[in-house]
């Protein structure tokens, strides 16, 4: 049964009578009234137990039928587009690909003709092009895209569901893909599921967003009539990209029990006495956290969302300078495990935090630097941006937040947007800064901005927004902005952004940002300006001002372009003190009278020794 986005409580209904009696029961029960909760795409990591059963109906590297429909490449396909449509005449399948029509009639398990099923071919996935002479990460080849684009892969393949299998026990369909660059997929004739898929209207039938290498997790509600006992029909349709010539396809599919964490915990926003729990559910749930000073909790607190929801923040208040809080979420019934985290001390003793940037899709080197933090003893994390590949590649934001989750339900986690966080996240359209549950928004900032700050034990940290740099409001805000902490008395002014305003890496450093923000962060006396964007470390005083260029999150490293041995003389005047192409984090320490800075390796090595800056 495909709901379209935006249906009304009439096609709600329709939903939920389609619905498995005990998901219905449950969700009647608690009251759900927002049909857009519906369809989730969420990370496979859960904090609450795990279903105590699932059925698995297909894994990954399974056998398929499969067909490919090709077309000219790029140069030719648009260039005999440009001449149709000058002409006024629609282009041929033979300029280009349309929907269904390529070829006769449409396989079994497909909900409307266009696939010839004696044209089939059968092969192991993954399944994938191939360019050129380079061979493709793959079981079997569908073409060659360097001569032909693929512009659509068809993929079905039949699997049994056993009689023993109790269809009311399952609430969740549990189906990962592995894709490029569009998908959308039918279960038994139905569509249960897109991601970028283009429509008929559209004058080219490309997916409509580019996709990464990673696997992206869907969690669909089970509906009358979708699944039944004996044999079903499990149909993909894979579309590349605009830029892509080629397609990549791989699935894994399963039947599991509802209620549990899929995103979180994570703990967010901690002051002196307060915090918030930020984490996500399977399907609409009633949650709460239990808190307190022991294991045995003590206290509870409600999700801040409502009596249902998906999107869960939670303030725990009560709390004091320096203590350990034990915490645990507890959602649709089920209890998840206990963690720990500390809030921060009162001003003016030392507060330590780290500083990285730039992971994009480096996990194994990201995954070293998180356990290390771990042992760190730190108050919080500063993140300089580029989080992941793709903002808007839902999978990446699960794989990023798989990788992280166990420092995220003990460490406050703090980030700034980077050119590669940035567009939409795919789940819900929602914003990366929606995604972590940042500090408030100043009242004057755009939808589009990410520009704020927040205060921790007497220090002050400004979180610039480098994709808008040129707006107006952010730097007229800041100058408001510093200019009250210094009043305030802040003891240390910490500024973090992506693309910084010096480095000797491949960007050379942000002219705008040397030229406009640099003179300002000056002027109010920052203790140190962090930035990303370039994967490497840099640190140096330019005109006053205090920085370092922490990049080296995982991300490939980037050659060192001026100023060194065998490379031209830098053309700005950076002020570099010292420059290194490592993977590294940064332990910053604001002690009474002075900051220390230990940048170290992965492997907690010192990368040089720690600098001291003076308080002012």
């Amino acid at each position: 049964m495909a709901i379209a986005e935006g249906a009304g409580i009439d096609s709600f209904r329709v939903l939920l009578s389609g619905m498995m009696p005990r998901m219905r029961a449950t969700l009647l029960a608690q009251g759900v009234l927002s049909l857009g909760l519906c369809l989730l795409a969420l990370v496979a990591h859960a904090d609450t137990p795990a279903p105590s059963s699932s059925v698995a109906l297909i894994a990954p590297g399974a056998q398929y039928r499969y067909w490919v429909d090709t077309t000219p490449l790029p140069a030719e396909q648009y260039g005999t587009i440009a001449l149709f449509d000058a002409e006024g005449a629609s282009p041929s399948i033979a300029s280009r690909p349309v929907l269904w029509t390529s070829l006769q009639s449409a396989p079994e398990g497909w909900p409307s003709k266009g696939l010839s099923a004696g044209a089939h071919q059968t092969g192991l996935a993954p399944l994938a092009s191939r360019r050129g002479a380079t061979k493709c990460d793959c079981k079997t080849e569908v073409g060659d895209s360097s001569k032909k684009r693929q512009a659509a892969l068809y993929v079905s393949r039949r699997f049994t569901l056993p009689a023993d299998v109790d269809l009311a026990k399952y609430s969740l369909l549990e189906l990962r893909l592995l894709y490029r660059d569009g998908v959308r997929v039918f279960l038994n004739g139905r569509q249960i599921t897109s991601r970028a898929f283009p429509t008929e209207s559209d004058a080219l039938p490309n997916a409509k967003a580019s996709k990464g290498p990673e696997w992206e997790e869907f969690l669909i509600p089970v509906t009358r009539g979708s699944l039944v006992v004996g044999e079903n029909v499990f149909s993909v349709e894979v579309r590349p990209g605009s830029h892509a010539h080629g397609v990549r396809f791989d699935a894994a599919l399963a039947l599991r029990e509802a209620g549990r964490v899929v995103r979180g915990p994570m703990v967010q926003r901690v002051r002196e006495q307060s915090a918030s729990i930020r984490f996500d559910t399977d399907l609409p749930s009633v949650a709460y956290v239990e808190y307190g000073t022991t294991s045995s909790f003590g206290r509870r607190a409600t999700s801040a969302a409502g009596t249902l929801a998906r999107h869960h923040r939670v303030q725990l208040t009560g709390l004091a300078p320096g203590q350990a809080v034990h915490y645990r979420v507890v959602a649709a019934g089920h209890a998840g495990k206990a963690h720990i985290f500390h809030v921060p001390p009162k001003a003016p003793e030392p507060l330590r935090f780290a500083v990285y940037g730039d992971v994009r899709g480096g996990h194994r080197v990201h995954g070293e630097i998180l356990s290390s933090l771990l042992d760190e003893a730190i108050d919080f994390v500063v993140v300089t941006g580029d989080m992941v590949l793709r903002g808007s590649d839902e999978a990446d934001w699960q794989r990023f937040f798989l990788v992280a989750a166990p420092l995220l339900a003990r460490l406050p986690y703090y980030p700034v947007a980077g050119n590669h966080d940035t567009g939409t996240s795919g789940d819900e359209r929602r914003r990366m800064s929606e995604l972590f549950a940042l500090w408030p928004a100043p009242e004057e900032r755009p939808a589009e901005g990410a520009w704020h700050s927040f205060d921790i034990s007497g220090v002050h940290f400004v979180m610039l927004d480098s994709n808008h740099y040129r707006h107006e409001g952010q730097l007229s805000w800041l100058k408001k902005d510093l200019a009250a902490a210094r009043a305030k008395g802040a003891r240390a002014i910490f500024a973090v952004t992506h693309a910084g305003p010096y480095s000797r890496g491949l960007h050379m450093g942000h002219r705008y940002a040397a030229e406009h923000y640099a003179p300002l962060l000056a002027k109010f006396g920052t203790t140190v300006l962090f930035s990303g964007h370039d994967h490497l470390y840099q640190r140096g005083t330019a005109a006053g001002l205090n920085y370092i260029v922490s990049g080296g999150g995982g991300a490939p490293l980037y050659s060192i372009r001026c100023g060194v041995r065998g490379k031209p003389r830098c053309k700005t005047k950076d002020g570099m003190k010292h420059v290194a192409k490592e993977n590294h984090y940064i332990l910053v320490t604001v002690f009474p009278s002075y900051v220390s800075v230990c940048p170290k390796r992965v492997d907690r090595t010192p990368l040089e020794p720690c600098i001291r800056y003076p308080l002012k």
